[in-house]
């Protein structure tokens, strides 16, 4: 028995270090490639050891863009993005799964089909509306329109129905209201699939290209995004390295959210696994 465990966790092995290779090599690339001089990128010289990094990449970087202010501009955007899709998210959710009303199906039935819609469909709808409301190239324009709370109302509904009645039926009879009920019981309970919503929303509005380039024109508003990709083409097809540069930059908000958020994120998907 022990050998034919044997035999399938050495092939099991070997087939998650290649996938681990695989995922990595992009980002040994970006990491090694941004401090590598143009030259020696070109010819493929990855070799972290030869004594060859420098920062002249980096130097290019913050000389010919402004990526600290397309940064705070994207931090801005994606934590208010963030903020109001959890929030809504989960009062939506308790409401749908714990507040009787008329037509509860059918509302959230409403809600689950926005999100069968690509989101190319909605482009044209929103940047009407957003032009109507004379909100394009503003800030509080692309975060208005980009809450999505869909995805975040049916995760939060599906934890709190899962939440035990005689919880609810205590508070009641302690007199609790309904917002009591989600301050003092739901809300903490809540704080993974909060995070979880938190942390899917951030790093989609942080890397939604398409959506900020269509929004925004003016320079001082632009996005991490929008900012690479103008910078990418303005630099000559030779210098992939201040390109590899800026794109490691970028990348920093990303890791520090998901540290910060790890934790919560995996306890809430444990959770949600146990719960069923």
């Amino acid at each position: 028995m022990k050998l034919n465990q044997r035999r399938i966790s050495i092939p099991s092995t070997i087939l998650l270090i290649l996938l681990i290779v695989m995922l990595m090599s992009p980002f040994y690339v970006l990491l090694i490639g941004s401090f590598k001089p143009p030259l020696a990128l070109s010819d493929m010289d990855l070799n972290p050891f030869n004594g060859n990094l420098t920062l002249k990449n980096f130097e290019t970087v913050f000389k010919k863009s402004e990526v600290f202010l397309w940064m705070k501009n994207s931090l801005v955007i994606s934590v208010s993005v963030c903020a109001i899709t959890a929030a809504v998210g989960v009062m939506a959710g308790y409401a749908f799964a714990k507040i009787k009303f008329k037509m509860r199906g059918v509302f959230f039935a409403a809600v689950m089909a926005t999100m069968m819609m690509p989101k190319q469909m909605l482009l044209i709808p929103n940047y009407l509306v957003a032009y109507q409301l004379n909100l394009e190239d503003r800030l509080i324009g692309v975060i208005l329109t980009s809450i999505a709370p869909a995805f975040g109302v049916f995760l939060s509904r599906q934890m709190i129905s899962s939440l035990p009645k005689e919880l609810f039926d205590a508070a009641e009879i302690d007199g609790c209201g309904e917002l009591r009920k989600f301050t003092r019981i739901v809300l903490p309970l809540s704080l993974p699939t909060v995070a979880t919503i938190a942390t899917f929303s951030f790093f989609s509005t942080f890397n939604d290209y398409l959506w900020q380039l269509i929004m925004i024109s003016d320079k001082k508003l632009k996005t991490l995004p929008v900012g690479v990709a103008m910078f990418a083409q303005a630099q000559s097809s030779s210098n992939k390295a201040s390109q590899l540069a800026i794109g490691l930059i970028s990348t920093i908000p990303l890791v520090i959210a998901f540290l910060l958020l790890q934790k919560f994120y995996i306890r809430g998907a444990t959770d949600g696994a146990v719960k069923g």
